[in-house]
């Protein structure tokens, strides 16, 4: 096989500079190029002869992937992959890496501070207080300690989240399709999402968003939680039906839901999601501090260098490990 090239294109970040990845990749000896890219033309003009793409929200298409033989990986900046063709990059013997626990702890304190924000009524409370009122009516006001907390999604963040649950005094409940103990912590793993639900009072969502995910809870779903229950969704947005979950909120079929991710970001003007009762909405940050972000640019960048050093196999996500010189 033909040696790999080492050069490394930076298809686009929300950072406008390259400072992070560059002390990363260059002292392992790749030449970095910084690019604002937006189509698929715009892609392959600036990752012609790479060996490998670092990206955000761009989408790697059969059409990009064609076009530039010379990549062998494709790392994105992140733990989510949606914006990526695994099956075209497999087929075509591309790697697809990604970063899974640079955030756990912040995603997870988001989701147990959405959790709590409802469950006290804060958001509720603040705004009446700014509006000149003072609401009495402590309806729907609970603690969670002795309450059910359901995770759908066993992963890093999801056992971070059972982590800070637990010390709540929450009782912690789990389904996932490859269901892998946490030592220290009770987890009682259910055998179907359709047991869990009925189950919990907080149902927290951390799952990857595909083809199986995607509208995981909807309709039907919701109507088989309790009516005080509390849906929390730091996964991303098409996981939940949108409308459902506004119709949802609209009957009382749930209490309340805090949600991170949305189906279209920025939420549009006059969105029936901003009008629904009893609903927190954040805008996309629950991955953020400045110790994750600057943790992230550096394992996008070091994912690149150790794909070719036969390293970073926890960070393949399809399984395709380099063969070759360099």
């Amino acid at each position: 096989m033909a040696k790999a090239s080492r050069h490394v294109a930076i298809l686009e970040s929300i950072f406008g500079e390259d400072l992070v990845e560059r002390a990363v990749l260059e002292p392992r000896g790749f030449e970095v190029s910084y690019h604002h890219t937006h189509t698929a033309e715009e892609i392959i003009a600036a990752a012609q002869s790479a060996c490998g793409m670092l990206l955000e929200t761009v989408h790697i298409t059969p059409r990009v992937l064609d076009a530039l033989p010379e990549c062998r990986v494709v790392s994105r900046y992140g733990v989510g992959i949606d914006t990526i063709d695994v099956d075209a990059c497999t087929a075509r013997g591309v790697a697809v890496m990604n970063v899974p626990d640079y955030c756990m702890d912040e995603v997870a304190e988001h989701a147990l501070a959405l959790a709590l924000a409802l469950s006290r009524g804060i958001v509720l409370y603040d705004r009446d207080i700014r509006q000149g009122g003072w609401i009495n009516d402590r309806h729907g006001v609970r603690t969670l300690i002795g309450r059910n907390f359901g995770i759908v999604g066993f992963g890093r963040i999801g056992k971070a989240a059972a982590w800070r649950a637990a010390a709540l005094g929450m009782n912690v409940l789990a389904y996932d399709l490859k269901p892998i103990p946490l030592p220290g912590v009770r987890v009682i793993f259910t055998n179907s999402l359709e047991e869990l639900l009925p189950q919990v009072d907080v149902l927290s969502l951390h799952v990857p968003l595909t083809p199986h995910t995607r509208d995981l809870i909807g309709s039907r779903e919701m109507a088989l939680m309790k009516r005080n229950a509390i849906l929390i969704n730091t996964a991303r947005g098409p996981v939940v039906n949108q409308d459902a979950l506004v119709d949802a909120l609209q009957r009382g079929i749930i209490a309340g839901a805090g949600t991170d991710v949305h189906t279209t970001e920025p939420i549009p003007p006059g969105s029936p999601l901003l009008s629904a009762p009893n609903l927190i909405v954040t805008p996309h940050m629950a991955y953020y501090s400045p110790e994750a972000q600057l943790k992230m640019r550096q394992m996008v960048a070091a994912n690149v260098a150790d794909f070719f050093e036969g390293k970073g196999e926890d960070h393949i996500v399809n399984g395709i490990r380099f063969s070759g010189s360099m």
